[in-house]
């Protein structure tokens, strides 16, 4: 083999200074037929730097610490491949590998076919079973942020950012210090919330939905990944409204844009706002199922305001009945444009402009369900989609939104409701937004469906003071979907995933696997040596997790639909 020094990978080649041990890694590559592979990419994940192979298939990285290092081999149109090698403290560790053909875009266009009819047959049996609710029932308030951070409000002690508005639902509610976004990034964790089910179910967890048309639309579908929710997916409008309550959603969708896969399909009788992120174009502003601001009208600065302006005639209409208000805000996302009425007012600068207007926005909202009496008979759950970007804040957490570190996922949420939160009151429970659908249905004696497998447990023993149902939460990688974390009450396991659908490496560090203690760090610290057990535990958990759900992706369970159930799916498409 050819004694080269390594290529690297982006940065200059890097030595260890002062390591007493130095070994290196040699080897050769083949492709499926059995020929040398050039031009792959070895990357060792933690030192984020490896070789290319050359014309024989022959790589070789030097200057090693001693003991095990994981390396990821990677070639366009092959799959990449993961191996820990012993590396020795003098001398050479070899290794062969050849890669497979890459076959995961033709499993993912596979499983992204239309709807079986039983599922739909399914979905139509159980909305069906669903009936208007007898006596007086709450109303619900939704209010959902877009890449708050969980350090950007000043009840979760932001010094620069003023939000009172918010901060006064804190004191009349529960606050949570450990809820999380099923996502690190907003269609999964807006499709998980209104599903009650890891946003893998629902072909939801690579990335975001792009607008139909876009040349990033097309890349989606070259690689086989949705970019609408199925139309068996359940949503928790779709039940509300059939339970007797007016539904209404004011402010981002991301969800989906053709016909069949908009608000007004999927349960909301009245809708308001943008269907993608305010950075997307078209940024178009629709009503129901039209137009009414084209996108070179709309503006960035009062989208917020008229968002909360269409919330506040929705309560106004509906003060008298049952609603459900999901008002999900397309802000503090990027581009980042002060409203003029709170323009230079923050001392966080223009993102703390943008929190405090939406700050105010939310008192507005409160002001009115003040103004119609409904104080004492609606619950408001107010949370946020992923965690923060790079202009806000995620307090004392690593990471930020893309990524499957506390910072990415980890969201600041608060609860009031009446008879069961008592105000002003803190919970360090784990939760997440998938808990919302089956907390709020089995409240108000709903059954959940059978046919699906619900991943969401019931927050009614955190509201009242007692502890999680939950015994795990799993944690959804950006990019590929893959199941990369897992945490318990005390301690939390990363495994980070080389995304097999791109072809450039995994950015940041920290690839290797850690066990990190939550209650103790903010996941500087591996300390699997000084719990082996818990690291074994919950790494064969996340393992059991991933090998169950990529058996039954969409989570069905097998329950067969009747002649008869299969006959309502044309009335109930």
């Amino acid at each position: 083999m050819r004694a080269l020094g390594p290529l690297l990978l982006g940065t200059a080649a890097i030595a260890l200074p002062g390591a007493a041990h130095a070994g290196e890694i040699e080897g050769r590559l083949t492709g499926p037929d059995g020929k040398p592979l050039a031009g792959a990419r070895v990357l060792v994940d933690d030192l984020q730097r490896g070789d290319i192979s050359r014309a024989d298939g022959s790589f070789r990285i030097v200057q090693l610490p001693a003991g095990p290092i994981r390396i990821t081999v990677t070639s366009a149109g092959l799959a990449s491949e993961t191996r820990t090698i012993e590396v020795p403290s003098r001398g050479s560790a070899t290794s062969a590998l050849q890669l497979r053909p890459n076959d995961l875009i033709r499993r993912a266009a596979a499983l992204n076919v239309e709807p079986a009819p039983e599922h739909l047959a399914h979905k139509a049996a159980y909305l069906d079973g669903v009936k208007p609710l007898r006596g007086k029932q709450p109303n619900i308030l939704l209010i959902l942020f877009d890449d708050l951070g969980a350090g950007d409000l000043s009840s979760y002690g932001n010094r620069l950012i003023k939000t009172p508005n918010v901060d006064a639902i804190a004191a009349r509610g529960l606050k949570f210090n450990q809820f999380y976004s099923s996502s690190p990034v907003c269609t999964p964790s807006r499709a998980a919330l209104l599903t009650g089910r890891y946003p893998t179910r629902a072909h939801a967890a690579n990335h975001v939905y792009m607008p139909t048309g876009t040349p990033t639309a097309a890349l989606r579908a070259s690689r086989g990944w949705a970019n609408a929710l199925p139309r068996d997916e359940i949503l928790l409008p779709e039940v509300l409204q059939r339970a007797g309550y007016r539904t209404g959603a004011f402010g981002k969708w991301h969800l989906g844009d053709i016909p069949g896969h908009r608000p007004t399909d999927f349960g909301f009788q009245d809708y308001f706002g943008l269907l993608y992120s305010n950075d997307m174009n078209p940024t178009n502003v629709w009503r129901g199922d039209e137009i009414v601001t084209p996108a070179a009208q709309m503006d960035q600065a009062t989208i917020n305001e008229r968002i909360a302006d269409e919330a506040i005639g929705f309560l106004d209409r509906n003060a008298a009945r049952p609603f459900f208000a999901y008002v999900p805000f397309s802000a503090p996302h990027w581009p980042h444009v002060a409203n003029p009425r709170h323009k230079d007012v923050s001392a966080g600068g223009t993102y703390g402009d943008v929190v405090e207007d939406l700050d105010h926005q939310v008192g507005r909202i409160m002001a009115k369900l003040h103004e119609h009496g409904l104080d004492e008979n609606t619950i408001v759950i107010v949370t946020s989609d992923n965690g923060g970007d790079f202009d806000g804040s995620v307090g004392p957490l690593r990471g930020r939104k893309t990524e499957t570190f506390e910072g990415g996922m980890r969201v600041p949420a608060i609860v009031i409701w009446p008879g069961r939160t008592t105000p002003g009151t803190t919970s360090d429970e784990m939760a997440m937004n998938i808990d919302i659908l089956p907390t709020l249905l089995s409240n108000l004696g709903i059954g959940l469906p059978q046919d699906r497998v619900i991943d969401g447990a019931d927050m009614a023993p955190i509201l009242s003071g007692g502890q999680s149902l939950h015994d795990n939460l799993f944690y959804v990688s950006t990019w590929s979907g893959q199941y990369e974390a897992v945490r318990d009450r005390a301690f939390k396991f990363r495994d980070p995933v080389v995304d097999r659908t791109l072809i450039s490496p995994p950015r940041g560090g920290a690839a290797r696997p850690a066990l990190y203690s939550l209650a103790d760090d903010n996941e500087a610290h591996d300390v699997s040596a000084r719990h082996p057990d818990e690291r074994t535990r919950l790494e064969a958990q996340l393992e059991a997790f991933r090998t169950e759900t990529s058996r039954n992706v969409r989570g069905w369970k097998d329950i067969r639909a009747t002649a008869s159930e299969r006959q309502k799916v044309g009335a109930n498409p």
